[in-house]
């Protein structure tokens, strides 16, 4: 038989055309290391089998591989590399393409002629990609073979896992400079092992006897076969030398455990050995404390083993988190992922005994008996952990209501500029979601996630799971009491809602006011700071203004050196319900004569000169908040929608002229609890 070989299906002339959308083609990105092993090693986690941890391995090329062996797993690519590479000579025409990505394609054209250096991705402990190799239809439940290779958007995976949405695997061929790569498999319970590669390029034309024959842009690296394109299906190759041969080719570890190797031919110069041993500690901290992962990454100038045991010696080696120095995350530090390490492993030391079981709610006060209260918040201030177990009833669309608990742990972390709250859902690890902000403190969020709590809240992540949202399609299509205030809400705000009552308050009261205008030259007086809070020990100490016939309102307004705060009125005997409430806030700089209106109207004029006295949406002021979720909608404008009847909005960085600010509701409490 002859080897495997690249192919296309060629398109029927009825075919939409249509170019895949998970991502740039052909270019890199900050972020691909971090996106690239989330996606390797959620998929490992999913497919575990048996007790033992699962083991992965990422291993660059000691030495490339020659350039005559490398055409063995090349063969059939290159006219479609090469009509991807032409499409952009038709601009002309009408065809626009950016120009790095131009010559990303043509640089990945030259590289098919040279020695191939290589990244092998295996791992063990798991089941490979089983299922049936020839089925395909439009949804092939339980079958991990065709949800790897033959499906996009769909995915085959049950509720319990960390995946679901069946695009992740796009990280695969965008980690290769070709766009392209070839996967090793052997499933448990099988005795053949598989090999089979995908391509993901752009929807093109080749010409074939004197006519242009149009092709998608996924194609497959499979069995040789005879057959006409429409009634081609890739297949894998299967017990052959060929497969044999790829195995010493690519020096992989597979023999006869079951698994899957991933092989991503000139990877992306964005992945190191240290860029991913980085990844795996940001983003599997908990699996791999908790035993259940163990990776390895090797390279020829390195190597990091990470295990339980070894976690803390290869935190020491990292460097400050993130590939552009301005972007680096203070909670990404070396030091600072060690102590959420340490966090995290007591957290899993702790039995229900020690966890203090609470409601979860954010219309609601967390209850807490005062004579608790007083003993949490003396032991939060020693720098004590707390355990807690909260409770809320989760209920799909159709199907009985169900009684879940999740799990919160606090400790007071002064050295941080800023709190931080680490949320993981089964294994995986939620990134993109900072609510306590204004405390400092660090808090790990855990959620079991083959609980129904854990289903929804996979419901209400994108395909990079990277936060969990309100208003999904899935979320909304399949369970009930999931808008503002309901079960999302009640997991992203459980930790500021504690923090909230364990960090104690002096009885002092707010003397303030939710003013159209910043009044000039009034008494002010110190506001209290909560201990530690992000204020505390600041030079920014709040002020407020000292008008008490508005010292009722629900929502009062604090001045700041360089700017104000929002937030709700804590000194009212009995608080308004503020959560599900919506409000818009306009602000700019004060003039010396006009109406209240002229500074806006002044602004405005600023915007339309090109030249504002500041912007919002290029990131002239800071804004930090907590219990809320501020939208910008222009320059000096901010939508809050206010997700705790708690809340905190701060806007800095204005120049010492005074602020005026217009604050309005645009939806009210009550209504969004109507609605729900």
């Amino acid at each position: 038989m002859p080897n495997p070989r690249w192919r296309f299906a060629r398109m029927a002339p009825a075919e939409i055309n249509q170019n895949p959308v998970q991502g740039e083609f052909f270019t890199a990105a900050s972020d691909l290391p971090e996106r690239f092993v989330r996606e390797a090693i959620q998929n490992s986690l999913d497919a575990k089998s048996g007790d033992a941890p699962v083991r992965v391995r990422f291993a660059f090329s000691e030495h490339p591989l020659p350039a005559a062996a490398a055409r063995h797993y090349l063969e059939g690519i290159d006219q479609h590399l090469d009509a991807t590479v032409e499409m952009p000579d038709a601009v002309a025409e009408g065809r626009p393409i950016a120009m790095d990505e131009l010559a990303a394609a043509r640089n990945a054209r030259e590289l098919l002629n040279g020695d191939m250096h290589y990244l092998a991705v295996e791992d063990f402990g798991t089941t490979g990609l089983t299922g049936s190799i020839v089925a395909n239809s439009e949804w092939e439940e339980g079958n991990h073979f065709w949800g790897f290779f033959r499906s996009v958007g769909i995915s085959p995976k049950p509720d319990d896992k960390g995946g679901s949405w069946g695009l992740g695997k796009w990280v695969f061929p965008d980690a290769s400079q070709l766009n392209i790569f070839i996967g090793l498999t052997r499933r448990f319970g099988d005795g053949d092992t598989l090999l089979m590669g995908q391509a993901v390029l752009k929807t093109h034309t080749i010409e074939q006897d004197g006519e242009q024959a149009k092709y998608p842009a996924y194609g497959s690296f499979a069995q040789h076969d005879a057959a006409e394109d429409h009634r081609w299906l890739p297949l894998p190759e299967q017990g052959s030398e060929f497969v044999t041969q790829a195995q010493r080719d690519f020096d992989l570890e597979r023999i006869d455990q079951p698994g899957l190797s991933i092989v991503i031919p000139h990877p992306k110069p964005e992945l190191s050995a240290d860029a991913l041993a980085r990844a795996v500690l940001t983003q599997y901290f908990l699996p791999i404390v908790r035993g259940d992962l163990i990776v390895e990454v090797s390279a020829p100038d390195g190597a990091h083993l990470i295990d339980a045991e070894t976690i803390d010696d290869e935190l020491a080696k990292v460097a400050p988190g993130g590939a552009d120095e301005d972007e680096r995350r203070d909670d990404e530090t070396a030091e600072s992922l060690r102590k959420a390490v340490d966090l995290a492993r007591w957290a899993l030391d702790q039995n229900p005994s020690s966890c203090i079981t609470l409601p979860a709610s954010v219309r609601r006060k967390t209850e807490l008996e005062t004579d608790l209260l007083d003993q949490l918040r003396e032991r939060y201030a020693r720098g004590d952990r707390l355990a807690f177990a909260l409770t809320n009833r989760v209920k799909r669309a159709t199907g009985p209501e169900m009684e879940c608990t999740f799990h919160v742990f606090v400790e007071r972390a002064d050295e941080l500029p800023k709190g931080h709250d680490y949320f993981i859902r089964g294994h995986l690890r939620i990134p993109k979601m900072d609510y306590i902000t204004r405390y400092k403190a660090r808090a790990l969020v855990l959620v079991d996630g083959k609980s129904e709590l854990g289903h929804l809240l996979r419901d209400a992540e994108g395909p990079a799971h990277a936060e969990w949202k309100l208003g999904g399609e899935r979320l909304v299509q399949r369970w009930t009491g999931v808008g503002r205030g309901g079960r999302v809400d009640e997991v992203r705000q459980a930790a500021p809602r504690l923090l909230q009552q364990l960090i104690e308050v002096p009885k002092q009261q707010l003397k303030t006011l939710l003013a159209d205008i910043f009044p000039k030259d009034l008494p002010a007086e110190a506001a209290p700071v909560p201990p530690g809070s992000d204020a505390d020990g600041s030079d920014k100490t709040g002020e407020v203004v000292d008008l008490p016939s508005r010292s009722r309102d629900p929502i009062v307004v604090s001045k700041f050196e360089d700017g104000f705060s929002v937030h709700a009125n804590s000194s009212l005997e009995t608080p308004q319900p503020l959560a599900g409430s919506t409000y818009r806030l306009e602000f700019a700089y004060d003039v010396a004569r006009g109406s209240q209106s002229t500074p806006f109207t002044r602004f405005k004029q600023g915007v339309k000169d090109g030249c504002p006295d500041f912007s919002l949406r290029k990131g002239q002021l800071n804004i930090a908040y907590d219990g809320c979720s501020p939208r910008n909608l222009s320059e000096n404008e901010i939508e809050v929608a206010v997700d705790a009847d708690q809340f905190y909005l701060r806007v800095t960085g204005f120049d010492g002229r005074d602020v005026v600010a217009r604050f309005n509701q645009t939806s009210s409490a009550v209504a969004a609890q109507d609605d729900d």
